[in-house]
């Protein structure tokens, strides 16, 4: 990515979740010769060209914790966006391990060519968000909803009217994230890494 220097990025891997439907540490999984984590990580850093951030308790990484009792991926999002202060961040889940440089250059583009917060369609996540005061209030909003589905990222993506793009059809195939055994066996069956 050439174009990425021109509004800088900051990179963040959301890993902070207690991974209850896979049963085991997603962070962890072994994937192409070292852990999900790592892996996702090293993308990002080659993808932005800069040093990038784990959210989660991941003391051997540079990581934000989070700084109140997870509620999902947003708690995570809330810590990381109070801590890297008027930047835009860049979050891809740990969880898509075809997750590719391509995708991320789709998003990225669309951020150079007009910087704001952007999400995929079907798929939400990449996700890129500034950390501004309007867009940390309405996370805010968000997490203090009463009902667990209503605290979605997708709720709180339209409360700050972040824009959605389109997966070019192609690279849909890199957006399957992995929350289940099963679903994790067939990603590596897919790959032939089992």
């Amino acid at each position: 990515m050439q174009s990425n220097s021109l509004i800088k990025l900051t990179g963040v891997v959301l890993a902070g979740g207690k991974s209850q439907r896979m049963g085991s540490d997603k962070a962890a999984l072994q994937w192409q010769g070292s852990s999900l984590l790592k892996s996702r990580l090293s993308l990002l850093e080659e993808t932005l060209n800069n040093e990038c951030y784990v959210s989660g308790n991941y003391p051997e990484f540079r990581h934000i914790e989070d700084s109140s009792e997870s509620k999902g991926p947003l708690s995570g999002i809330l810590s990381c966006l109070q801590t890297l202060n008027q930047r835009f961040c860049l979050f891809i889940p740990v969880d898509m391990p075809l997750l590719n440089m391509q995708v991320l250059d789709v998003i990225i583009n669309q951020h150079q060519t007009e910087p704001g917060n952007y999400y995929f369609s079907n798929s939400v996540f990449p996700i890129i968000v500034e950390a501004n005061a309007k867009n940390l209030s309405c996370l805010a909003d968000v997490l203090s909803l009463p009902v667990a589905k209503q605290r979605s990222i997708k709720a709180f993506l339209n409360l700050i009217q972040a824009t959605e793009i389109e997966v070019p059809k192609e690279l849909a195939p890199a957006m399957v994230n992995t929350n289940t055994p099963e679903q994790w066996q067939h990603i590596q069956d897919k790959v032939g890494e089992s």
